[in-house]
Formats: structure tokens, C-alpha cells, sequence
């Protein structure tokens, strides 16, 4: 009874054991299944369901097999069957799962990095946006630029190198020009070549390069204006007002000049104060030169008459010197009535040469020992309309202005020549009329004369000498002989470098006569 017992209790145990072994992993799989739908979703395990219920539904078939066929306790075989089918199917589906969670991992993750590829694409874009509007800032500021830098060159074009008066910048410390408008070159007479290899120095006469130089190293911001020479390629010199302005060009000290000629206003302004003066003068000159003229010719007549008829010796020495002082006043008078263009004239046809040669020997007697007289004629001169006495003084007053340059003596040199002045060439001298001409040149090797004196050189009263010792009507009275024959004279002289006087005389058709 008591084995019964055991036996049904180990039989129960066993049935017990075995009905839960083999019903719990059955009843696992559902669940697991629908919880593999729910996570992953049904498109992705639909197949998992169909193939797990697929499964279970043969389980049920196979109950009906005959495992004895087989050669297996069916009993046995049944129970192998259910319970490792199903522990077959949840590893399985335990191994889908764990596939799937990689799976959905891996698409996590691609989503995490797609994700995070597309902030950086849209940082990366919105960089590339900010940078391509700054760059199109950039390239609306460089062609606003570009604009205002084509608008400044054309600024710069009509101001400065279209600008009608001579302009240039110059370096303050070697004084190369850095830059140079179309004036200058036009104005100065220079290619462009030729003045990019000059200086400013150049610009200046070399009496002159001194005072700019030392102007030059006068930095100052204000504007400054001023007068002064320059010098032209052929050599001949302007009076030019300068405005400078001091300013950096190409990290250098720089200045840059605006020069306008005013050599024809300053000749116009020395014409209208010449004329001025030489009407005062004139009017002054001609009153007392007539009225004078006429008291010293009656006290030259008595003075001679008293000395004819003077039987004292010791009145003869004073009437003398009354006699000869009135002869020097008429002189005097002479030389303020030619002063004035109203000396008497007796115009007759001249040759200079022959005068020149009759005056010879008076001159070298004048000159004396220590100046050297030379002659030089010009060949087929024609004859002047002049009257010879007149031409006479205008030579002795050259000649003695010459001498007083030359007191330690020197070379004196007397030349003619014949002359036929264009439009050009006359434009250049006061005075000077185109076509045939004679010229007298009186030229020393004298101590020269600096331009302030050869502008005050024909101002009567004008003397260089002290006080007392000259009238000053010397050259104011040959240039007013000269314009009473229609003539003009030149002047050319440099301090140290002699002086050359050459006068003008236009040219007669008459016959003239064979002595004075």
C-alpha cells in the first residue's frame, strides 16, 4: 500500500512536472511574440507570429503521427517533440530580438549620425550663407570701391592732369618729380621722358637753386604761395607765382607745386609803370629841359662873350668854368630833351660800320690802355635812317657804361650785324618789330648785372654808383635816342659774366652819304 502510495505520488509528481514543462514553453511564445510585434513593430515581425503559430499548429499535427514508426516510444517522442520545439522557437526568437535591437541600434544610431550630419549640414550651410553674404558685401564694398576709385582717377584726371596750369609733386628730400601734369610738359617744353629724368633743382636758374633748396627744407602744413624764376628747356626764364603744399606721397615728405606764369603780367605791370614813369618824366623832363635849355644857352652866349672881350687875366679862369659849366647844363638839357623822344633829329641814311670806324680813335683814347678794343662788323650791312650825331651819343653812352663795369680793365667788344626778325622771334623782345633790321652790340667782360638792376636798368636817375658821381641819365638817354629812331634795345648780362647791350635799328632804303 505503501509502495502504491509512492508510485502515485511519483506518478502525479512526474505528470505534474511534466504538464508544466511541457505547457509552459508553449504558452511563452505568444506573449513573446506579441511583445516582439508591439517593440518592433508588425511589418518587421509579422513573419515571426505567422512562423511561430505555424509551428505550434504542427506540434498539433504531429500528435497525430505514429511515432512508433519511427522506432521511438510514442509517448516519449511526443514529449521530446513539444518541448523542444518550442525552446527552439523562443531561442530563436530570442536571437531575433537580439538581432532586431542591433538592427534597431544600428538604425538609432544612423538616425542619431543623420541627425547630427544634418545640424552640421545646416551650420555648415548657414556658415556658407554667412560667408556668401559677406562675400557679397565684400564684392558690393569692392565695386562701390572700385566705383569711387574710378570716379577719384577721373577727379584726379580733370584736377590734375587735365589742369591748365603747370602742376607737379616732388620729392623733399631728393627732389625727383614723382608726378607731373600735361601743362608742365606743354608749358616747359619737355617730353615726359626728359622730365621724369630732371629734378626740380633743374626747374630753377643756378643763381636761383640755392634759396629753393633751402625753401624746400622748410616743412610746413599750411598752404604757401610765393614768387620766383623757373627755367625753360630752351633756356629762356619765366616769372611764375608758386602755391605749395606740403603732403606725403608714397610714405615720402613730398610737395606738390601749382606754378602760374605771370611773366606777361609782370612785363605788362613793368610796361604800364614804365610808362608812368616815363610820362612823369617826360612831362618833367621836357618843362624844365626847354626852359632850362633856353637860360643856359643865354649864360653860355654871355660867358663866351664876356670871355672875348675880357682884357683882366684874372677874370679869364672863371669866365672859362662859367663856360664850361654851361656847356655841361646844355648837355645836360640834351640828354633830358633825347629822355624824353624830343631832341632835334637830322635823319639821314647811315652806315653804322663807317660811323663805328670814324669813332675809333676817339673810343680807344676814351677807353684807355686798359680795355681792350675789338671790332666786329657784319658784312653787306644796309643803311639806317638816323641821324649820325644822335648815334654818335648812343655809342660813346654804351661804351662808357661798359667801361665803368671794367675798372680793373678787360676786353670790349663792338660787333654789327644784319637781321631779319620773324613774328616769333620779335614776340620775345620789348619793343621789337618783325622784319629786316641793323643791330649795334656792345658787349664787356665786366662784373655783369643781376636781374633786379637790368629791370631798374632804362629808369632815369636809376645809378648804381654813390651819390654825386652820376646823373643816371646815361641808358635812360639811350633808350630814349633808340626810340626816337624807331629801335629797341636787349639786354643780356649775368652777375660775374659781362654784360652784351644790343640795339636794334630797322633798316633804310636810302643811299647813305660817304662821311658825317
Amino acid at each position: 500500500m505503501a509502495d502504491l502510495r509512492t508510485a502515485w505520488f511519483e506518478t502525479m509528481s512526474y505528470s505534474l512536472i511534466h504538464t508544466i514543462v511541457l505547457s509552459l514553453f508553449p504558452c511563452l511564445i505568444p506573449p513573446y511574440a506579441f511583445r516582439l510585434s508591439r517593440v518592433f513593430g508588425t511589418q518587421r515581425v509579422g513573419w515571426v507570429l505567422v512562423a511561430s503559430f505555424s509551428l505550434l499548429a504542427a506540434l498539433e499535427l504531429v500528435g497525430a503521427w505514429h511515432p512508433m514508426r519511427l522506432g521511438l516510444d510514442p509517448g516519449l517522442a511526443l514529449d521530446l517533440l513539444n518541448f523542444l520545439v518550442p525552446v527552439l522557437l523562443l531561442i530563436g526568437m530570442v536571437h531575433i530580438e537580439i538581432v532586431f535591437k542591433e538592427r534597431l541600434r544600428v538604425e538609432e544610431q544612423e538616425q542619431r549620425l543623420r541627425s547630427e550630419l544634418e545640424l552640421q549640414v545646416k551650420e555648415r550651410t548657414a556658415e556658407l550663407d554667412r560667408a556668401n553674404e559677406e562675400l557679397r558685401h565684400e564684392i558690393t564694398l569692392r565695386m562701390q570701391g572700385e566705383e569711387e576709385l574710378r570716379k577719384s582717377k577721373e577727379q584726379y584726371r580733370f584736377l590734375f592732369d587735365e589742369n591748365p596750369q603747370p602742376m607737379w609733386i616732388y620729392n623733399l628730400s631728393s627732389f625727383a618729380f614723382l608726378a607731373f601734369n600735361r601743362a608742365a610738359l606743354r608749358h616747359y617744353g619737355f617730353t615726359s621722358e626728359e622730365f621724369r629724368e630732371l629734378t626740380a633743382r633743374d626747374l630753377y636758374p643756378p643763381g636761383d637753386v640755392e634759396g629753393f633748396v633751402a625753401d624746400s627744407e622748410k616743412a610746413s602744413a599750411e598752404l604757401r604761395r610765393g614768387l620766383c624764376r623757373h627755367r625753360k628747356k630752351d633756356g629762356s626764364l619765366l616769372e611764375v607765382e608758386v602755391i605749395c603744399q606740403d603732403l606725403r606721397c608714397a610714405g615720402e615728405p613730398a610737395r606738390l607745386v601749382l606754378a602760374h606764369d605771370v611773366t606777361a603780367q609782370r612785363r605788362l605791370q613793368k610796361q604800364l609803370l614804365q610808362a608812368q614813369k616815363a610820362e612823369v618824366t617826360a612831362k618833367l623832363a621836357g618843362g624844365i629841359g626847354d626852359n632850362f635849355g633856353k637860360l643856359i644857352t643865354i649864360i653860355e652866349a654871355d660867358a663866351k662873350g664876356l670871355l672875348d672881350n675880357c682884357a683882366d687875366p684874372g677874370a679869364v679862369e672863371p669866365l672859362k668854368r662859367m663856360a664850361a659849366t654851361a656847356g655841361a647844363a646844355a648837355s645836360l638839357t640834351h640828354q633830358l630833351l633825347a629822355l624824353v623822344r624830343r631832341h632835334p633829329m637830322r635823319p639821314q641814311a647811315v652806315d653804322l660800320n663807317q660811323l663805328i670806324e670814324e669813332q675809333g680813335q676817339a673810343l680807344s683814347r676814351e677807353l684807355g690802355s686798359k680795355i681792350k678794343l675789338q671790332k666786329n662788323y657784319g658784312t653787306n650791312l644796309p643803311p639806317i635812317l638816323a641821324d649820325p650825331r644822335l648815334i654818335e651819343q648812343i655809342l660813346h653812352n654804351l661804351i662808357r657804361n661798359a667801361q665803368e663795369a671794367m675798372p680793373e680793365g678787360g676786353s670790349l667788344t663792338l660787333a654789327t650785324a644784319k637781321l631779319d626778325l620773324d613774328e616769333g622771334q620779335a614776340r620775345r623782345q620789348e619793343g621789337a618789330r618783325p622784319g629786316p633790321c641793323v643791330s649795334l652790340t656792345v658787349a664787356d667782360t665786366g662784373c655783369g648785372m643781376t636781374p633786379e638792376v637790368q629791370s631798374c636798368l632804362f629808369e632815369p636817375f636809376f645809378t648804381t654808383k654813390s651819390p654825386g658821381n652820376a646823373t643816371g641819365l646815361g641808358l635812360a638817354t639811350v633808350q630814349g635816342l633808340v626810340k626816337q629812331h624807331d629801335g629797341w634795345i636787349d639786354v643780356n648780362s649775368q652777375p660775374g659774366g659781362g654784360s652784351r647791350l644790343t640795339v636794334f635799328f630797322p633798316c633804310s632804303n636810302a643811299v647813305p652819304r660817304a662821311a658825317y
